[in-house]
């Protein structure tokens, strides 16, 4: 186990406590018991367990402050790691901004030859950081997660789009968008709210609202098949929602 400690002040709002990497196999395991920091691990190499979920090489996790947790290496496959302890009122808070980590608190990612390079030389170069320096070096990590989230939140993206353009017809909910992605609807709707500038509810609105004003010129159709077309089971709830938007009602649109 190697370290490189910050000199940190506790009164800032967040900072930067220590990083660290662990190699020796049986000394890379923890708890059972709670924090009062918060810790993001990231496995370089093997494979071990967080709360008994397996975690493998290019997967990390993270540790909330206060929470029960414990974690220990495969004998058969042990891990190497590498970790940042934090804490602070927004610690949580910016970690969830570039953390996209499950509800067991794992997450992926996809730079380990960065990280392990990086680390190589950190730990034979400093013991300890000022705290500015230690937040830069925080920072330059989370930025690996940052272009690996934008590219990865784009495809997130493009997918529920198509997901919605094929599904609109019917009582599609945003959940069940979010579901088919294995991410939750806050994160779907953080993901739209940042790249596109709207939010998926509003994108899902958008689409069955354009195809009603379609739908509606076509004079062989009535408000309630139209209605039904878009994904309304109640005529009453479509004419609402179309007046809402268009300021006027379906059958003054048509005409």
């Amino acid at each position: 186990m190697r370290h490189v400690f910050s000199e940190y002040d506790e009164k800032e709002n967040f900072y930067v406590i220590s990083y660290g990497i662990e190699d020796v196999s049986e000394d890379a395991h923890w708890g059972k018991g709670r924090r009062n920091v918060y810790i993001i691990h990231y496995v370089l190499s093997g494979e071990g367990y967080y709360n008994g979920v397996k975690v493998k090489e290019g997967q990390g996790f993270f540790i909330k402050k206060g929470k029960m947790h414990q974690y220990e290496s495969s004998k058969e496959n042990p891990w190497k790691y590498f970790w940042i302890s934090i804490n602070g009122d927004k610690a949580l808070e910016i970690c969830k901004r570039y953390l996209s980590f499950n509800k067991q608190g794992i997450f992926d990612f996809h730079f380990k030859g960065e990280l392990n390079h990086f680390a190589k030389g950190f730990f034979n170069k400093y013991n300890t950081l000022s705290s500015a320096k230690a937040l830069g070096v925080f920072w330059l990590l989370m930025s690996y997660h940052e272009k690996e989230e934008k590219s990865k939140g784009n495809e997130y993206i493009i997918e529920a789009k198509k997901y919605m353009e094929q599904n609109y017809y019917r009582s599609l909910s945003i959940c069940e968008v979010a579901d088919m992605l294995h991410i939750s609807d806050r994160y779907l709707y953080n993901l739209f709210i940042r790249y596109d500038g709207v939010s998926p509810k509003k994108y899902l609105n958008d689409l069955r609202l354009n195809r009603a004003c379609e739908l509606l010129k076509n004079h062989n159709m009535t408000v309630t098949e139209v209605a039904m077309s878009v994904g309304f089971e109640d005529v009453l709830t479509f004419s609402r929602f179309f007046k809402k938007n268009m300021l006027i009602s379906p059958t003054e649109f048509r005409n």
